[in-house]
């Protein structure tokens, strides 16, 4: 293939290599990414629709058209988001620690991770990356608003080799799109040489990539994908200037803007969407057959008079005419005490009620399978399974495993992150510093098994192993703790002391003495023994 012949989307930059190239290559693999965006959010927010076109032409008539609308609406089950959020939920990093020393807390990547805000923000990356597959990370080299930055995977994509991302900006105050262009440039032995960023932008009046707010933008190109068609233009420029101001990066050997990613870079549930699809199908039909049978279909056969004659009761009776024509639908009439009157050797038929119960077994097997294939525990998809304690300790084995997969890939996004906004900020050294995440357990046992154990192994490890091996306490966490100690230790101290003063009065009050002598320890005889001394040295005298 030769890269020359790519159309870029940039005018007159078509040089082979160059950034223009870069640029429209990875423009286009985010665009192309979009669609199944647009799709993973619909079925996260359970707004997938059926497919009406699977129900017989015979039953789409203007009577049934709101029926069948309503249950288009209700039939989505949404279990698309409680698998990713069974996952999501259990991402629970706890701090950071030096790897050189594994009881060493890491004060500054803690410091730099609060004020950040990145308690909030790590949310909205896992978030990202259970649901679309990858998070993306901005390290602005500010200090304001914030050192690191949130970017969407809706507008932002990086490179498999992560030497190269693109950013996708849209200004509708301005009318102005851009996709900025960040590269790292490598010396020979492929160490990073430079880090620089290029803006190439347009003028419209529409976004080119729709916004995940805007949901009918993106329910509707999840639920027609012909009705959207999602590509940039080719009369992108580029601005004036190359930013360079990216040492920072450059100390760290990394882009500013990193990825973190899944091991398959797909959603939680991507790959199980055909059978989220025959899930909300199933319940579709088992929704039109019950309606269905709501209001069963009756039919009278036999010879029916189309007139009054002389001879009918209601002739009769005069409540009607001979020769009118007879209104049956007032004589069937629907009620709980209607009584029909009907003619001699007239039978009346009533169709049969439909079982529903191979499709509700079917789709339950169908959850069965897909919570295999996702690897969440059927009891999240099926609250009424039924098991014991340790059956359900191995049906959450393979989530912890997968969760503990996706921290050790989230660590290394995050290590990037905060060793780049440490070194903006300053901390020079932070770049060869290696430290790591700490996470809270999957399964976090309860507090009855964790005094337990910690129990058990007292005397034998020192206290601060047993916070953080047995009761999962966090760095922060131990250093208030052993804060704590020392405090009660002082106070006990203290209390000690003064019941030991406070004893020593009450004596000394009891005998009547306060010669300094007494209470200084120097005389521990019997106030007797001195009394008779000296009366028997003033007989002498």
């Amino acid at each position: 293939m030769l890269v020359a012949d790519i159309d870029t989307i940039v005018q007159g930059d078509e040089e082979p290599g160059g950034d223009g190239v870069l640029l429209t290559r990875l423009a286009r693999r985010l665009q192309s990414r979009i669609p199944m965006l647009c799709t993973l959010k619909t079925f996260y927010d359970g707004r997938e629709n059926v497919p009406t076109m699977h129900v017989p032409s015979s039953l789409r008539s203007e009577a049934s058209t709101d029926v069948y609308k309503r249950f288009v609406e209700i039939c989505p089950m949404n279990l698309a988001s409680t698998i990713a959020n069974a996952v999501i939920t259990n991402q629970q990093p706890t701090g950071f620690r030096l790897v050189k020393d594994q009881t060493m807390r890491s004060t500054a990547a803690d410091d730099m991770w609060d004020t950040c805000r990145m308690y909030l923000k790590s949310r909205q990356m896992f978030y990202d990356a259970g649901v679309y597959g990858a998070a993306y990370a901005y390290v602005t080299g500010v200090e304001y608003p914030s050192w690191i930055q949130i970017l969407s995977p809706w507008n932002t994509f990086v490179s498999d080799d992560e030497d190269s991302a693109v950013v996708y900006s849209y200004s509708p105050d301005d009318g102005v799109e851009r996709l900025t262009l960040f590269n790292m440039v490598r010396n020979d032995d492929g160490s990073p040489s430079s880090v620089y960023s290029h803006v190439a932008y347009r003028q419209t009046d529409a976004r080119t990539i729709p916004s995940e707010s805007d949901d009918e933008a993106v329910y509707g190109l999840a639920n027609d994908p012909d009705d959207v068609n999602i590509a940039f233009s080719n009369d992108f420029q580029w601005e004036a200037g190359i930013e360079t101001g990216y040492k920072y990066a450059v100390a760290c050997g990394c882009l500013p803007v990193v990825k973190m990613s899944t091991p398959t870079g797909k959603g939680q549930f991507e790959a199980s969407i055909p059978t989220l699809k025959s899930i909300d199908q199933q319940r579709f039909q088992r929704f039109c057959i019950q309606e269905m049978q709501a209001f069963r279909q009756r039919a009278v056969s036999g010879d029916l008079p189309e007139y009054y004659d002389e001879d009918h009761p209601d002739v009769i009776a005069g409540r009607a005419m001979a020769g009118d024509r007879i209104n049956y639908d007032e004589i069937f009439e629907m009620g709980p005490a209607a009584l029909w009157m009907m003619p001699k050797e007239t039978s009346v038929w009533e169709s049969a009620v439909t079982d529903v119960t191979p499709l509700v077994t079917a789709a339950s097997s169908d959850i069965k399978q897909l919570a295999g294939a996702t690897g969440t525990p059927l009891s999240v998809l099926s609250p009424d399974v039924a098991g014991s304690a340790e059956g359900a300790r191995l049906t959450t084995r393979t989530l912890a495993l997968k969760v503990q997969d996706l921290n050790m890939r989230a660590n290394d996004a995050f290590v990037r992150i905060l060793r780049m906004a440490l070194v903006a900020s300053g901390q020079s050294s932070a770049a060869d510093e290696r430290f790591e995440t700490t996470w809270q357990p999957v399964n976090l046992p309860t507090d009855l098994e964790q005094t337990q154990a910690a129990n058990f192994v007292k005397n034998i490890i020192p206290v601060k192993t047993i916070m953080r091996r047995y009761l999962h306490m966090t760095e922060s966490d131990i250093a208030e703790a052993m804060q704590d100690l020392e405090d009660e230790s002082f106070i006990t101290a203290l209390a000690a002391e003064n019941r030991i003063l406070e004893d020593t009065t009450s004596n000394q009050y009891s005998t009547g003495i306060s010669d300094p002598l007494m209470e200084s320890g120097l005389l521990d005889g019997s106030q007797s023994s001195l009394t008779g001394g000296l009366e028997a040295g003033e007989a002498l005298a």
